[in-house]
């Protein structure tokens, strides 16, 4: 009986001993058998992203540079090659509207050789097809659109001119524009501007376009003209009247006075003209 007694009290005092590590054990923090992701920064060195670098990738990638035929490499052949085909003067620069994508070539002896441009006539913005060779061996032909530009020297007027005055070049200035941006074909410093007149009045700063010129008439209408005509060794000179204006190398109509017909004959000189046969 004292046993169970002494058992008895001693389970009481072990209660609150056991009801505290129990509080004990539940306000611990949960533990997770799996381990926590771990979120790392992103190391910055001088403000700029840490990125690792493949040394030994890179020291690949910056041998076969040499042998990468990239746009940059490629444009000025394709340059030379679409003034040539084209018989193209001036300064011609090609700029690509697409994505060039570089390709390995082992050799560094290639060339490159345009095929055709779409329109026929370079103009603003042309699809370019051309040929890449190494050697005689062909690499591929390519398609690529291209923004096109063609500088040259024109004729800028300085000054008001009015209708009919004779043109000179030495009373304009010479600009280098974009003549492919140009809807009309403009005079070019050094064409040939012999007796050549205005067609309309131009204000300063006009591009001189050849519709705003025309030749200066050799033989105008009515005029008496001296006719040369020619068959083997026959030469007849005899005199006719103009039925229109004519500037050099032009064919006009021609009345004979004797007989009233009309013939056709070619402005060679100031009131002369020849009758081919």
């Amino acid at each position: 009986m004292i046993l169970k007694h002494s058992i008895f009290v001693l389970g009481l005092l072990a209660i609150p001993v056991f009801l505290c590590a129990g509080l004990e054990v539940l306000l611990q923090p949960i533990r997770q058998d799996r381990p926590l992701k771990v979120s790392r920064p992103s190391v910055e060195v001088s403000g700029k992203p840490f990125v690792h670098v493949d040394r030994q990738l890179a020291a690949e990638d910056k041998a076969l540079q040499p042998n990468l035929l990239t746009i940059d490499k490629l444009l000025p052949e394709l340059v030379s090659s679409v003034k040539r085909n084209l018989q193209i003067e001036g300064d011609l620069r090609l700029t690509p509207r697409e994505t060039w994508t570089p390709f390995y070539n082992q050799s560094k002896l290639w060339k490159v050789e345009m095929v055709e441009t779409i329109p026929a006539d370079l103009a603003a913005v042309s699809i370019i097809q051309f040929k890449v060779y190494t050697g005689s061996k062909l690499l591929g032909v390519w398609k690529q659109s291209f923004h096109c530009q063609l500088f040259k020297d024109v004729l800028v007027s300085e000054k008001s001119f009015e209708k009919g005055r004779f043109v000179d070049e030495t009373e304009f200035e010479g600009r280098t524009m974009d003549v492919l941006q140009m809807r009309q074909r403009p005079v070019l410093v050094g064409d040939e501007l012999n007796r050549q007149q205005l067609r309309q009045p131009i204000r300063p700063g006009t591009t001189l376009l050849w519709r705003h010129i025309s030749a200066i008439p050799l033989v105008r209408k009515g005029d008496i003209v001296d006719v040369i005509a020619s068959q083997g060794g026959l030469i007849i000179n005899l005199k006719g009247q103009a039925r229109e204006n004519g500037a050099d190398g032009d064919f006009i109509l021609v009345r004979n006075p004797r007989s009233k017909r009309d013939f056709q004959a070619q402005v060679i000189n100031d009131k002369k003209v020849r009758v081919l046969f």
